[in-house]
């Protein structure tokens, strides 16, 4: 009885060796360590893993983690390493930003102080939008409309545009207007077409103190 269990511990350690030696079963190591790792849509792991190859030639990974540009990786069958590092590049527009989900394409209802006048407000409006937003896609007083034109900055793996949008709201004695900051972000992989922009819940920190001072200088 002990020499069958013997045997059938040597024989499991002897499988386990030879799924190594075959390239079976790899580690694979996160830096940052806190990286998600994701395989056919699930989250495998966090940091490192244990890969089993099976039967299949390669195996595509996603590496994520908030801060970091997520990476896709390719690990093969026939690759002689037991172990495998990636290490994520950090993401420069992350640490130029803050999440601001309240701020981010939400629209912000402002009701101008009392004693305002529409041509005062709308100077000041202006006056404002145009320190970081010089160029203007809409500017009608009539319709109480004010649209700037996309502010673009690049960074090393993304793009991310910004552009600011003022509505009156009509029908109330006290004038008000609904402000939104519109923040979006594209992968340089993909290029600047709109298509290849969405909806981002961060704000670039440049522009967040202005719609404070927006807000400030009319209500």
């Amino acid at each position: 009885m002990k020499k069958a269990f013997l045997l059938t511990i040597a024989l499991v350690l002897s499988l386990s060796c030879s799924a190594q030696l075959l390239g079976k079963v790899k580690t694979i190591n996160v830096v940052p360590d806190k990286a998600k790792i994701i395989m056919g849509g699930a989250e495998v792991g966090q940091g490192s893993y244990s890969l089993n190859m099976g039967r299949q030639d390669y195996v595509m990974l996603r590496l994520t983690c908030p801060g970091y540009v997520d990476r896709v990786v390719r690990v093969y069958r026939n690759d002689k390493r037991n172990a495998i590092s990636f290490t994520l590049e950090e993401d420069e527009s992350f640490s130029a930003s803050e999440a601001n989900s309240d701020l981010a394409n939400k629209y912000m209802t402002v009701t101008v102080r009392e004693g305002l006048t529409s041509d005062v407000v709308w100077k000041r409006l202006i006056l404002t939008i145009s320190d970081l937003f010089p160029n203007l896609e809409v500017n009608d007083k009539e319709a109480g409309w004010i649209r700037s034109a996309w502010e673009v900055e690049r960074f090393a793996y993304v793009t991310v545009r910004t552009r600011i949008e003022i509505k009156e709201v009509m029908g109330f004695d006290t004038p008000r207007y609904r402000v939104r900051l519109q923040s979006e972000i594209a992968s340089n992989e993909c290029g600047t077409h709109d298509e290849c922009y969405k909806a981002w819940d961060r704000v670039l920190k440049t522009y967040i103190e202005s719609i404070t001072d927006l807000i400030s200088s009319i209500q």
